[in-house]
């Protein structure tokens, strides 16, 4: 029994030695913002490359695909031979969507927001409910509760996303 103790114990000195800080177990690091920014960060801007996908939806010849911690990529499959990427809506800290009718339902980092998307290039959000979700976790602990160190952290951020340390 001693030895499994022992075990354990090493194994978990070895994998926090090896992270960037020991503070941070993870191999990355918060994008922080301020409260006041994210209520006015949903925005239609123009399609973007394709970098860190997640989920999917699709609705009425539409693609909509997350881009993890940043927004989603909207994808006219009028064509299915021929996809579009027509536009991004910035959403910092989304990794779900969800549509019903024509307003889509989207995590902003701990907030909820629901954004009328019956015309793309005038989004607003029609209704937001704050704090609804708990912090995003790093990609790589988000089986742990996980709390970033809070003598490292601004006054009044959120989390909207995680970066990997790179030296």
């Amino acid at each position: 029994m001693k030895t499994k103790l022992l075990g354990l114990g090493l194994l978990m000195l070895c994998c926090l030695g090896s992270s960037p800080n020991l503070n941070n177990p993870s191999q990355y690091f918060p994008v922080l913002m301020h409260p006041e920014d994210l209520e006015q960060s949903v925005k239609y801007l123009p399609a973007r490359d394709i970098e860190n996908p997640g989920k999917i939806y699709y609705k009425d010849q539409t693609i909509y695909l997350n881009e993890k911690y940043k927004g989603i990529h909207v994808i006219d499959n009028s064509d299915p031979n021929h996809p579009q990427n027509v536009a991004f809506i910035n959403i910092p800290g989304c990794i779900d969507i969800a549509i019903k009718n024509h307003n889509l339902l989207a995590d902003n980092a701990t907030d909820m927001v629901s954004i009328d998307i019956s015309n793309l290039q005038s989004l607003r959000v029609t209704e937001r409910i704050k704090n609804v979700f708990p912090e995003l976790t790093p990609p790589d602990l988000d089986y742990l509760p996980y709390m970033f160190e809070a003598a490292n952290r601004p006054e009044n951020t959120v989390i909207v996303g995680w970066e990997l340390y790179t030296e």
